[in-house]
């Protein structure tokens, strides 16, 4: 039997637009699932003793009066209008004709006969509308009245008309249920859309192949694919650079040996300076292969006491008859690599003795970690070379000469073995004068915990 094809995962189109139709089908059945709980709130009602008491000059909660010189609107012909026109004049003491009602929503279709201003005389309609309406308990759909004042004017009460209506609050009701409820959807749909773009970026940073651990949707692994392919690309040219420079290194190495053996047979001054120029060409072969290298670099790591690498530096500086002191007291422990760190201390000491003649060292415990702070008396940096120092093949002045000769390596190869190390190096200068290198380390508990 033939091997099925594996499914491909939905795209971030696909999934958006399922989310989308998933939320507006809940909202829509939460807002049904509210319209059948809740019964449909009441019509807001009016009586007629509010609206005597409004056009009599008195005040009622909400009601707005206004004076016009014209009647406001034409008098009520017929239906709850009519009645509570009728209602309004018995309690004004007024004719019917002074008198005027308009409903605010439109009036219901009747079932049946309702009273119309042609039923009967307008005194005797005054009367049988006026009891019904003057009725106990009898309220109104919300109306404006308007009443004719002895000076000819008219005087017209409009009822309170809140925002906040009975059928608006429930709307807002059904709108903060279904948010209630979408919101973890909505949630979850965001953590299911991002988690694969977080693991990729996780991936890239923990250099992990990212196609196995990413998933998520097709977009996703695409860039997990690509992620993996240019991953891999790099380490081929990172591998095939760092076997052509092993390669000249150790072509030129073989020329090197040649001249000293051949060097030997020179006078004293003439065998002193080529020797000098062959260990200077060794020296810088030897850098460029530590950074070259990197990361392939052979690690080892174990617990080590920083005053004693430091110590150790400094001796073999002393050796040499150069002006470095240390101060260290106690035991500064850390996890590391003690070639690795040596060679990162060696480099940061011989550049301050270089460019600083007098040098001190001190090694000292600040919370957490282990700090070596290493300070010459020399001219220092301008701010902006702080930083560019640290770049590879950056000198910290512009000659070549055999007196200050190097690569420019030193600095670059010691930022790289302390934070491969889990630590920082950095540059300042210093308020009296001179330069000031500034080594941080995890101490040793931290760094087994991380």
């Amino acid at each position: 039997m033939r091997a099925r094809p594996p499914l491909r995962a939905p795209s971030i189109r696909i999934l958006a637009a399922g989310f989308t139709v998933a939320a507006i089908g809940l909202c829509l059945t939460v807002s049904f699932m509210i319209a059948l709980a809740f019964p449909a709130p009441a019509p807001a009602r009016v009586t007629l003793a509010e609206a005597q008491t409004v056009l009599s000059g008195r005040d009622e909660a909400g009601w707005r009066r206004r004076m016009s010189p014209e009647p406001p609107f034409d008098g009520a012909r017929e239906g709850q209008a009519l009645v509570a026109q009728a209602g309004l004049a018995v309690l004004l003491d007024a004719p019917m004709s002074e008198v005027r009602v308009r409903l605010l929503a439109p009036e219901p279709s009747p079932s049946g006969n309702r009273p119309t201003a042609a039923n009967a005389g307008s005194e005797r309609l005054k009367r049988l509308l006026g009891a019904m309406a003057l009725s106990p308990g009898m309220s109104f759909a919300p109306f404006e009245a308007a009443v004719r004042q002895a000076d000819g004017r008219w005087l017209t009460a409009s009822p309170p008309s809140p925002w906040l209506t009975p059928q608006r609050q429930r709307m807002g009701l059904a709108f903060l249920i279904a948010a209630a409820v979408l919101l973890p959807l909505a949630l979850w749909g965001a953590g299911r859309l991002t988690a694969p773009f977080q693991r990729l970026a996780e991936a890239a940073r923990e250099e992990r192949r990212a196609e196995a651990f990413v998933g998520g949707p097709r977009e996703a692994q695409e860039a997990a694919r690509a992620l993996d392919a240019m991953r891999g690309r790099l380490e081929e040219a990172l591998k095939e650079r760092t076997a052509i420079m092993a390669a000249v290194a150790h072509d030129l190495r073989t020329p090197l040996t040649g001249l000293r053996l051949r060097v030997e047979g020179l006078t004293e001054a003439p065998r002193q300076a080529a020797v000098s120029d062959i260990a200077r060409m060794e020296r810088l072969i030897a850098q460029l292969l530590t950074y070259v290298r990197g990361e392939d670099a052979p690690w080892t790591t174990e617990p080590l006491d920083l005053a004693d690498l430091a110590r150790d530096g400094v001796a073999r500086q002393v050796a040499l008859g150069r002006a470095v002191t240390l101060a260290a007291e106690g035991e500064h422990l850390i996890h590391g690599d003690r070639d690795q760190l040596d060679r990162a201390l060696g480099n940061l000491i011989d550049n301050a003795v270089l460019y600083g003649d007098r040098v001190r060292v001190a090694v000292t415990t600040e919370g957490d970690e282990a700090v070596v702070a290493i300070d010459d008396e020399g001219p220092g940096l301008p701010p902006d070379q702080l930083e560019a120092v640290f770049s590879p093949f950056r000198r910290l002045e512009g000659s070549r000469s055999r007196a200050t000769g190097g690569a420019g390596l030193g600095l670059s190869i010691s930022r790289s073995i302390i934070a491969r190390s889990g630590g920082e190096v950095t540059l300042a200068n210093r308020a009296e004068g001179g330069l000031r290198a500034t080594v941080r380390l995890p101490r040793l508990a931290s760094a087994l915990s991380d």
